[in-house]
């Protein structure tokens, strides 16, 4: 299962105020008490427990339960059948991890007790690593793309740049079970080194060595005016931050200071974030009206904006890039403007993972997190299930693109100058 695209709120704050794209307050349920003055279970029993609770959770709030093709009966009774031939609390986590595979992609991530208590106390603003974000490719062969490099990073200095592929790291290959998951390999403790396979569009395969750091994890919208245009580009970085909003005003001003902006470019090949990317203040810039319904088992919530021009975003020609690697908000995002006619979408068919989740406590300490909440358009189409499909198709990956060659962005600007 890959890992990166489980995406994480909290459905309650998100029916209140769905927008606001912040990890929400999960209800905290008492750890199970154990020791002599505990009650006294075996362990399976806890297993069973444990496994019943994350079917029951799956029951009620799971989005896709009743429309997934999935045999719910047998499955339940398959895996209760291998609880109940007796299993080790590593074969029992193993198990669930086995569930998590033959759901649809993205629909359960399971943390043990251990696991769980290790991402409670985790710093989250930092971590220790090369500084880049990632991204995972299947064809030609397994392999991480890095989508981004942080200034100033191991990353930076030991060369790599933006759409270089690792293909092995160690000498180890990328394997195709283990996905995105590999990048876990890549990361170790600050002043330790890795050896990487590097492959950069158009070039041969080399080795690169690279000193890890401690690293804080930021992104920053890129922004240029198209040399030779008077068309506006922002490159959207793999991750959201306070100040996002603020940047594109800011970049909306300068590209429209003392000219006129005859287009837009906004670029969301490689934004694949829910946790801090302004939407409604995106969709305030660019859109108006109804964009969609966020719902979930059962409630729904209209997003209806009321659209303010901001430095001509309400009337600017308007072109949205999105790839593989597009998910979350902004995969969202694209799809309503292209659904109301107010941007045109080129690229690649992007993967279809809008699905925010809701953590659930077990029995055991341990926590499950199920896919809750989903995003239909206002004609029905459900995002989750399609993706976004592009109006003009570029069959050209982040790893295909090349320093002065970007088969994507040259199509969106022979598509600006060819309108009236």
């Amino acid at each position: 299962m890959n890992r990166k695209t489980i995406l994480f709120t909290s459905m309650l704050l998100l029916l209140s105020f769905v927008l606001s794209a912040c990890i929400g307050l999960i209800p905290l349920k008492e750890e199970p008490v154990t020791g002599e003055f505990g009650p006294k279970t075996s362990l399976q029993d806890q297993q069973t427990k444990t496994f019943e609770a994350i079917w029951k959770n799956l029951q009620d709030n799971y989005i896709y339960f009743e429309t997934a093709n999935v045999d719910w009966d047998g499955l339940h009774d398959r895996y209760l059948g291998r609880i109940q031939a007796g299993l080790t609390p590593d074969e029992f986590t193993g198990l669930i991890q086995d569930l998590e595979t033959e759901l649809p992609e993205g629909s359960l991530l399971y943390e043990s007790r251990a696991e769980r208590i290790e991402s409670d106390t985790a710093d989250t603003s930092s971590y220790e690593g090369i500084g880049a974000f990632v991204g995972f490719n299947k064809d030609p062969e397994p392999h991480i793309v890095l989508l981004a490099v942080i200034e100033g990073s191991p990353a930076e200095k030991a060369g790599l740049q933006a759409h270089d592929s690792i293909l092995a790291i160690d000498g180890n290959p990328i394997d195709l079970e283990e996905g995105i998951s590999a990048v876990d390999r890549v990361r170790g403790p600050a002043g330790s080194s890795v050896t990487l396979s590097i492959q950069s569009p158009g070039t041969r395969e080399r080795s690169v060595e690279v000193k890890r750091g401690k690293l804080a994890s930021t992104g920053k919208l890129e922004a240029e005016n198209l040399p030779g245009t008077n068309y506006g580009y922002l490159l959207f970085p793999p991750v959201g931050y306070n100040g996002m909003e603020a940047d594109v005003l800011q970049s909306l001003e300068t590209f429209t200071t003392n000219k006129k902006m005859e287009g837009l470019i906004l670029d969301l090949r490689i934004a694949s974030s829910t946790r801090g990317w302004p939407l409604e203040a995106l969709y305030t810039m660019f859109g108006n009206g109804l964009m969609g319904d966020f719902y979930t088992r059962n409630e729904k919530q209209a997003v209806d904006i009321t659209g303010k021009d901001s430095f001509s975003s309400q009337k600017v020609p308007l072109v949205l890039l999105v790839g593989q690697n597009t998910t979350g908000f902004p995969e969202i995002f694209a799809a309503s403007l292209q659904a109301d006619k107010r941007a045109t979408v080129i690229g690649e068919t992007t993967p279809g993972t809008i699905e925010t989740t809701s953590s659930y406590y077990l029995p055991d300490g341990s926590q499950v997190f199920i896919a809750t909440t989903s995003f239909a358009l206002p004609n029905g189409q459900e995002v989750g299930t399609t993706g976004v499909i592009p109006d003009l198709v570029v069959q050209a990956g982040w790893d295909e693109v090349l320093p002065e060659k970007d088969p994507v962005l040259d199509q969106a600007v022979r598509y600006l100058d060819e309108q009236p």
